[in-house]
């Protein structure tokens, strides 16, 4: 028999049931809830042509830039693994300017030779500028910045190697696993830089979403690729913001079950389940 309040069998200024509550605060949490359409076209690349084309042939030069960290050279390996997959070999040529990491110039040397593709070194907007002049009968020239501290003085440098050549399209690289005051303190470090867009990484990482996309949204960055392991060329993949905020809000609601579970385990003194992740 139905209550005589009506509903089912919750009184009149009741407080709302767990499951209730959980999904309250997984809208509240969504990623997507303030977006909006226009938001959602802002971080879409579908009318970004800089994105669009990212891979299509043509000379082009494209910079991986970031803190550290945050997978810029096994990007810059899988794009050029993709370029070559779709134009063919002997097309792509890559640079570095990380001439202080330890290894950082091997690794990309590997990655160069598994593509065969011609790698350089360079310390200097001159030299960089040459290197490029040099790789002029390749279409797609790809640099990999030096993956240092944000609050590391040098940077100023790499700022220099960036802005000198005024056609080089540049791609700010955030690890989807990092704090959102990390991938803030990250954009305002590279704000100098003329970005064209963003590329995600480490989407396989974890089970936050919502601080990278809501990043890259506040500040009307495009999102080009995400990638969401470390094989080369395969874990990779154009961005496709609805789907990555339906994965967020996924990811959103298995956390608020978990916090639920905790929650009644509180009010009850033990766990529901004994297997339970502390």
């Amino acid at each position: 028999m139905r209550p005589p309040w009506g509903g089912v069998g919750v009184a009149p200024g009741a407080p709302p049931s767990g499951g209730r509550r959980c999904a309250r605060r997984r809208r509240r949490r969504s990623p997507g809830r303030h977006l909006g359409a226009r938001g959602r076209q802002r971080m879409s690349t579908a009318n970004s042509p800089a994105i669009t084309h990212l891979l299509d042939a043509g000379t082009d030069v494209l910079v991986c830039c970031g803190s550290g960290g945050v997978g810029k050279t096994t990007t810059a390996a899988k794009l050029a693994a993709r370029y070559n997959l779709r134009h063919g070999p002997n097309r792509v040529a890559l640079i570095t300017t990380d001439s202080y990491r330890i290894g950082a110039f091997e690794q990309l040397c590997t990655f160069g030779m598994i593509l065969d593709a011609p790698v350089r070194l360079v310390r200097s907007a001159q030299e960089l500028q040459e290197t490029i002049r040099a790789f002029s009968d390749k279409s797609l020239i790809l640099i990999d910045t030096a993956g240092m501290s944000q609050r590391d003085l040098r940077l100023s440098q790499q700022f220099a190697l960036l802005d000198d050549p005024a056609h080089i399209r540049s791609y700010l690289v955030l690890a989807a696993n990092a704090q959102h005051a990390v991938l803030q303190e990250s954009m305002t470090a590279f704000a100098r830089v003329p970005l064209s867009g963003a590329i995600l990484t480490k989407v396989d990482e974890t089970t936050r979403l919502g601080a990278a996309l809501s990043a890259v949204h506040e500040r009307a960055l495009p999102l080009a690729y995400i990638c969401n392991g470390q094989r080369v060329p395969e874990d990779i993949q154009a961005a496709q913001v609805d789907a990555l905020l339906r994965l967020a809000e996924e990811f959103a609601g298995l956390y608020d079950a978990a916090l639920e579970n905790d929650t009644l385990a509180l009010t009850f003194g033990k766990r529901l389940t004994d297997h339970v992740c502390c």
